[in-house]
């Protein structure tokens, strides 16, 4: 196993550049929108220089998706084990919330693949992740949910405004915008959406 605290490599700093790009740009362009030569151009390499680092622009999309999503579910998963314990679910919006905050962009990944044309391999790959996140929120809060609240529909609701509370900060940008100014990802902000 690689020893963590040495410095990344030159080729691990670019493909971290790459992947930084490619999350903007799949996020705000959408999948079919972004072409490997946008993604190289705002790494600052060629085009060329990607295939040493990713095999395909799919597998470019699904390395992004991996490094936001692998440590969302993990972290999913060992909540869980914990709150099926304390039977108290309500600090996981706020751990939510800060694994978003390392990757925001994943929050607008995740509103196309609920609105976008599922045709799409890029909100397929999208979609296979939400529906594994949303049928583990599901299983979680059927363990751990209050009593009484076990009915499906129930559930799932529970499940989606939890979604949405997290998701959905990551873009008010412009509402924040309108309505007080500032970095919706200042520290200070991120304290009081946790709060909340």
């Amino acid at each position: 196993m690689p020893d963590r605290t040495s410095a990344p490599t030159k080729g691990q700093r670019t493909a971290n550049r790459i992947l930084d790009v490619a999350e903007n740009l799949f996020a705000t362009q959408g999948y079919e929108g972004t072409s490997l030569r946008q993604i190289a151009a705002g790494a600052d390499i060629r085009e060329p220089g990607l295939y040493n680092h990713f095999a395909s622009k799919q597998a470019l999309y699904e390395a992004v998706l991996h490094r936001a999503l692998d440590p969302m579910a993990a972290m999913l998963e060992a909540h869980i084990d914990r709150a099926a314990h304390l039977q108290d679910h309500t600090d996981l919006p706020s751990a939510m919330t800060d694994l978003l905050l390392e990757h925001p962009q994943v929050a607008a990944l995740f509103q196309q693949a609920m609105h976008g044309d599922a045709a799409t391999i890029g909100i397929r790959l999208v979609q296979n992740w939400l529906d594994r996140l949303f049928t583990q929120g599901m299983r979680n809060m059927q363990e751990i949910g209050p009593p009484g609240q076990e009915d499906r529909a129930t559930l799932a609701i529970n499940v989606i405004a939890m979604f949405n509370l997290t998701t959905g900060y990551f873009l008010s940008q412009r509402a924040f915008d309108h309505l007080a100014g500032g970095d919706i990802k200042s520290p200070e902000n991120i304290a009081r959406q946790k709060r909340l």
